[in-house]
């Protein structure tokens, strides 16, 4: 396909522009996202306080989309009443999925046993609201699959966030009919595992996100992430695929778009 100077329509499938390294200047972060041609954000939830202002700013900014969950560090501080506004803020209408949840055993922020406890309470959330599932999973891959299994077949779709993972472990999360969210990690040196497994995954299943602020792609790497360096991700994505930037692109806001329940691009390539 010849090149093209247009610029790309992206979706920032994960991010979190609530959080204090933001609170100078998003509106000029989103300035600059837009510019980059990220159309859609969705700001991940990670407790009460921020799924609030995830949703405060997906009322004020048309570009913002909201998700509420319940990080798995703060499995331990988690209190009857939080679940319950949980459950409330997932029938929310602006609410696009429940995320993010999982489990997270390379730090021990909460108890194995609470995390455990908790992912299975936030996914029976998600089945009942109907909402698509956004899963943060770091050094848990086998218990994550086994509680996936369990709940898989009342979930309606299901994201494994960040995903830089093998084949191997990609094929268990296809077993259970999943999507993965690509972050910059991808373009980092050492990412030969996550490039060969993503040569592989069905390409209707892969996103792009930033995660942000963390994780800033090369050649921003060490600086403060944010939504407009979704399109170094984007590169490296295409040269993995083997694709156009632009196809690549409208591939994956496609998928997102239709992941999170949003109506899909009307233009096509």
């Amino acid at each position: 396909m010849a090149q093209t100077t247009t610029t790309p329509t992206l979706f920032d499938a994960h991010c979190h522009l609530f959080l204090p390294e933001f609170a100078a200047d998003l509106e000029a972060t989103l300035d600059r996202a837009q510019a980059a041609g990220v159309t859609t954000i969705v700001n991940m939830g990670l407790d009460a306080p921020t799924n609030r202002l995830a949703l405060e700013l997906a009322e004020k900014y048309p570009a913002l989309k909201a998700a509420v969950g319940w990080h798995p560090h703060s499995a331990d501080n988690l209190q009857k009443e939080d679940l319950l506004e949980l459950a409330r803020l997932a029938q929310t209408p602006s609410v696009v999925a429940l995320g993010e949840i999982g489990l997270d055993f390379y730090r021990d922020h909460s108890s194995p046993a609470a995390q455990t406890r908790l992912f299975g309470q936030t996914l029976e959330l998600a089945a009942q609201a109907r909402l698509p599932a956004v899963i943060h999973t770091r050094e848990a891959f086998a218990p994550t699959v086994a509680l996936l299994r369990a709940h898989r077949p009342f979930l309606s779709r299901v994201l494994i966030h960040c995903f830089t993972g093998s084949w191997e472990e990609a094929k268990a999360y296809l077993d259970l009919d999943c999507h993965f969210s690509i972050p910059g990690v991808l373009t980092f040196p050492k990412a030969g595992p996550l490039r060969e497994a993503l040569a592989q995954i069905p390409r209707d299943r892969l996103l792009l996100e930033t995660d942000a602020p963390y994780l800033a792609p090369v050649p921003k790497r060490g600086r403060r992430n944010e939504p407009a360096y979704l399109a170094h991700s984007l590169v490296a994505l295409a040269q993995t695929l083997k694709l156009d930037p632009l196809e690549t692109a409208h591939l994956t806001t496609q998928n997102a778009r239709r992941f999170f329940g949003l109506p899909e691009l009307e233009t096509a390539l």
